[in-house]
């Protein structure tokens, strides 16, 4: 094995998943990891970062950055769905549905530049590391002998992904019920006054009297620095939200006001 900058951290991930290792032992597979590196290496730097600079993820935990470009920094999905309790194979999983998404978006602005070049502009926020892995997936078919096996990999997954990666985790619905405020601030910093004019549906296909402003992008009452704050506070089990805003609230137990809304949806009391 040809020695390369990207040698040590990839014995390292192999070891990681030494138990875990599919149809190819270390010795086969640390080059392939290798390998892809440098393929990514080839058309963008891509270096190896040192250890002991951890990214937030929302709340939710915490993962080390692991390799940067000159405008990007990677972490390593492994590292990601152990933080959130996010079994290896749903990820691998998710990476490779967007990794299908990137490339037919790669193909579309290939196609739109119309030079007859192959783009990378697309490819690289997934970097698959071409890990050939096996691991217990108690939701997969039996085999002849009763185990129940799923495949896996590991890649390495730009910073700016992870929201996205975020809203696909068993933390989704907490992630996007912390962030509605956020957004919704966002949005109406974008678009103001416009998103009065813009009318509200209902499941029947009705309007509700509303607009987008106040029914789609709500704040919550929140400043946006409150807002922020809340985006960021991860799964906050029995801490209160900020406060409801919702008129006549007495609650005392920590809610949302969606939970008026459901019953009140226009908010008269």
């Amino acid at each position: 094995m040809i020695f390369s900058i990207h040698t040590l951290f990839a014995e390292r991930v192999v070891a990681k998943h030494d138990a875990l290792l599919c149809n190819d032992g270390p010795h086969e597979q640390t080059p392939r990891v290798i390998e892809a590196l440098e393929r990514i290496n080839a058309v963008k730097r891509l270096a190896p970062f040192p250890a002991g600079t951890f990214i937030d993820l929302a709340g939710f935990g915490e993962a080390p950055i692991v390799y940067v470009t000159e405008d990007e920094e990677y972490l390593l999905l492994s590292d990601v769905a152990e933080s959130l309790g996010w079994p290896l194979h749903k990820a691998h999983k998710w990476a490779q549905l967007q990794e299908d998404f990137a490339i037919r978006d790669q193909r579309v602005h290939d196609e739109e530049r119309g030079d007859g070049r192959l783009g990378w502009e697309c490819m690289l926020d997934y970097i698959d590391l071409r890990l050939d892995l096996v691991m217990e997936d108690p939701e997969a078919k039996p085999d002849a002998l009763g185990g129940r096996w799923g495949t896996a990999g590991d890649w390495l997954i730009s910073r700016d992904r992870l929201p996205l990666l975020l809203m696909s985790s068993p933390w989704a619905k907490e992630f996007m019920d912390n962030s509605l405020p956020a957004f919704g601030h966002a949005m109406r910093e974008i678009w103001g006054d416009k998103l009065r004019d813009i009318p509200t549906y209902g499941a029947d296909g009705a309007t509700t009297g509303g607009n987008a402003y106040t029914d789609m992008f709500s704040t919550d009452g929140l400043t946006k620095e409150e807002a922020l704050q809340r985006a960021r506070r991860g799964p906050a089990l029995g801490d209160p939200w900020p406060h409801c805003t919702y008129p006549q609230c007495a609650e005392t137990e920590p809610h949302s006001e969606w939970i008026h809304r459901q019953d009140d949806p226009d908010g008269t009391g």
